[in-house]
């Protein structure tokens, strides 16, 4: 079989809901039907396959990572155009296409780690802005070379040069601010759900990626760096409207704290309304100055780089 190269964009929620579809078992002891034999494969040839994956991650599961689940440590990183081939295999003789995927999975996943980890790593948020910054300063002798055999006019070459990769740097500086701070919002915010919630309903830290004010099905569907500005001023107001949000909500909590300790009919009660209030009093402001640099700094890479707004169109649907 041979594959078209894939471009894949996987959302956490897509792949655990995948995960658990296909290792879903129906086992219904009153409804019993003769199980049919499965599929016998002779022979399966699969060509290399070039794969681009982006990987954002919604959650980390501690409990999981205490338990020995060490898969849990990709849901730290997020992953941005890494690049890897899928080599080619040949496999003789399997019954059944969940033997078949394992037996793929343990060919290709070794290889993988063995041999193509820096195109992996070269996916990583920080490293992928680094790795264009290089590709940036490659600009500054490729661009001059390039634009002196087309005219042969060199101060203009290397205007055009120094031009490229002036843009270059900008623009991955600009997104890489981006990133840190939005990943400061989801922290903090991941933070204020965890401190506000009683102790019995505290679950796992959600990586954020949640607007406060949306429902709870609407907060599994939104990512961060969905609806982006297209432009500096658009992402100024952006940041404008969604700080003073943050402070407002900040100052209600202070004006309700001293309501809630005055009805409080004990020391204890009184302590857990403090406790209660102060979560959203000291952190909301943080994440709103987070959330407003990351909106203006999104808002300045998407005018400086109009190819990254049209990636984040076709990546994330809109509302």
């Amino acid at each position: 079989a041979t594959f078209l190269p894939l471009r894949l964009h996987v959302d956490q929620d897509a792949l655990d809901f995948l995960t658990r579809f296909f290792e879903f078992k129906y086992d219904d002891p009153i409804i019993s039907t003769p199980k049919s034999e499965p599929v016998f494969f002779q022979r399966v040839e699969i060509n290399s396959i070039r794969v681009k994956l982006d990987f954002k991650p919604k959650r980390v599961n501690y409990t999981g990572i205490r338990s020995g689940h060490t898969n849990e440590f990709m849901n730290f990183f997020i992953l941005d155009r890494a690049d890897m081939i899928l080599r080619h295999s040949i496999i003789y003789g399997v019954s059944g296409f969940d033997r078949l995927g394992k037996t793929l999975n343990d060919i290709w996943m070794p290889d993988i780690k063995k041999n193509q980890l820096p195109g992996v790593l070269a996916g990583l948020a920080p490293v992928r802005s680094l790795v264009n910054v290089g590709g940036g300063v490659r600009d500054i002798i490729v661009v001059p070379v390039r634009e002196y055999r087309k005219d042969g006019r060199v101060v203009r070459s290397f205007q055009k040069g120094a031009l490229a990769f002036a843009k270059t740097t900008t623009s991955e500086l600009t997104k890489l601010g981006a990133k840190l701070a939005i990943g400061t919002q989801s922290l903090l915010q991941g933070a204020e759900d965890f401190l506000s919630q009683p102790q019995f309903e505290r679950h796992d830290v959600s990586a954020g990626w949640q607007d406060a004010h949306l429902d709870e099905e609407e907060k599994k569907q939104i990512s961060l760096y969905a609806d982006q500005p297209i432009g500096v001023m658009h992402g100024l107001r952006g940041a404008y409207t969604s700080l003073e949000r943050d402070l407002l909500t900040a100052r209600d909590a202070i004006v309700a704290m001293p309501g809630e300790i005055m009805e409080s009919r004990s020391a204890g009660d009184a302590a857990r309304a403090v406790m209660r209030g102060a979560p959203t009093v000291i952190l909301r402001p943080a994440l709103g100055l987070s959330k407003a640099v990351g909106q203006t700094l999104m808002g300045a890479t998407n005018s400086l780089d109009p190819a990254n707004r049209r990636r984040i169109e076709e990546k994330y649907k809109k509302h």
